[in-house]
């Protein structure tokens, strides 16, 4: 649930020590954060919400840096502080994705989290391009993304629409559109799922066909971790989160492959934390609440502003979510809700333009509006590949946790 206030990604690099007496915010250094640091940003991460309809505290599993060890994705975190007291954090996750007939190495910026103080927010901005120029050296990063939440205006003001263009902020630039989907029930007698399609949980006789369906459909999709396209069984058997037994299969009428998923517990990666909810997600929640009494939908985790308690929203990420059309889509969606815990809602991410992966007719959803940018110092140019030029579908997974 895709981050975000904490996916743009103004940071800095280590300063020399200046001279304190003759300007008090130099005294402001910020460096890169290793495991000793975990505590101190687990604790400043959680202090700050992110903002939308639902105002979110996000709580990281045993550690600050266990989200993306268990991702199995290389990543550095730099951290900014004035004394002792932290300003600001943001981490990048190093990936090399398969685009068209190349590979390429990105930095996907991610996390932020700046104190809500002035001096925190001009200092992440005036060391942010040069921490760029310095990642892109040491990680041979051919360019930067992030994804942002288009219902964050914070963020966008910030960073994609500031009032005053300054000559070391970056520039971003929009790569690609995407929703992400939340489905939370199914009002009854709506468009059940084609009978003549069969979904079921993994069997080991089904992994050679499996195996042939990912790697068609993985072909098809930019973007896609270039260790699953060069060997998808070893890619998934390496993975810290996903393993065989626990895909979906579809299957037509002649046992062929012809969809799957992979849901995902929320909480092996993080806990979601809702603090507000906002008038109209305050109303769907209600709604849910009269659904779930009559059976066809599941409730929404209460906010903390009403029971002054810290519980988390419990729901399912779908990934690997392929089909063949709207008619498997549809059985699968289902088979992924019914599957799950009964206090579980599940969500997924798509392209507008893919229109068989829109929210199934007959579903109760919410759909959030998300952006890809690229990232990039005002003496480059964006690169060709993340321009909104680009018409073929792009892998999701990992963008919009």
């Amino acid at each position: 649930m895709s981050d975000q206030q904490n996916t743009t990604a103004p940071a800095g690099v280590a300063v020399a020590q200046p001279d304190r007496r003759k300007n008090p915010e130099q005294r402001i250094v910020l460096q890169e954060a290793f495991q000793d640091d975990s505590n101190n940003l687990s604790e400043f991460f959680t202090s700050i919400p992110i903002r939308g309809e639902m105002e979110i505290k996000i709580q990281r599993q045993n550690n600050f840096f266990s989200f993306y060890q268990r991702m199995n994705i290389h990543h550095r975190t730099f951290i900014i502080k004035d004394g002792t007291e932290t300003l600001g954090i943001a981490s990048f996750l190093f990936k090399r994705l398969a685009f068209q007939n190349r590979v390429i190495k990105i930095g996907h910026a991610c996390d932020l989290r700046i104190s809500p103080n002035r001096k925190a927010i001009l200092t992440w901005s005036k060391f942010f391009e040069p921490l760029l120029e310095k990642i892109r050296r040491e990680e041979n990063c051919h360019t930067f993304m992030t994804s942002i939440n288009h219902s964050e205006t914070q963020a966008l003001n910030a960073f994609i629409r500031p009032k005053l263009k300054r000559a070391h902020q970056p520039q971003y630039a929009l790569a690609r559109s995407y929703n992400v989907v939340s489905i939370h029930g199914f009002y009854p007698f709506r468009n059940p799922a084609n009978k003549n399609i069969t979904v079921r949980e993994f069997e080991d006789d089904d992994k050679p066909k499996l195996v042939e369906y990912l790697k068609k459909n993985c072909q098809q999709v930019d973007f896609m971790p270039a260790e699953m396209v060069e060997n998808v069984v070893e890619y998934i058997d390496q993975s810290h989160l996903y393993s065989w037994g626990q895909f979906l299969i579809a299957f037509d009428a002649e046992q062929n492959v012809v969809g799957c998923a992979h849901p995902l517990s929320s909480g092996l990666l993080q806990n979601y934390m809702p603090q507000t909810y906002n008038s109209r997600a305050h109303n769907f929640r209600q709604f849910l609440k009269v659904a779930s009494w009559l059976g066809f939908a599941r409730r929404l985790t209460r906010p903390f502003s009403r029971t002054q308690r810290q519980e988390s929203l419990h729901f399912r990420l779908l990934h690997f979510l392929f089909s063949n059309h709207q008619e498997v889509f549809n059985a699968l969606i289902r088979a992924c809700y019914i599957t799950s815990s009964q206090n579980e809602f599940i969500t997924y991410a798509y392209e507008a333009s893919d229109f068989k992966m829109k929210p199934p007719r007959g579903s109760i959803f919410t759909e959030l509006p998300y952006g890809l940018y690229s990232i990039e110092t005002n003496n480059r140019e964006i690169p060709p590949e993340m321009s909104l030029l680009q018409t073929s579908p792009m892998w999701l997974d990992f963008l919009w946790f």
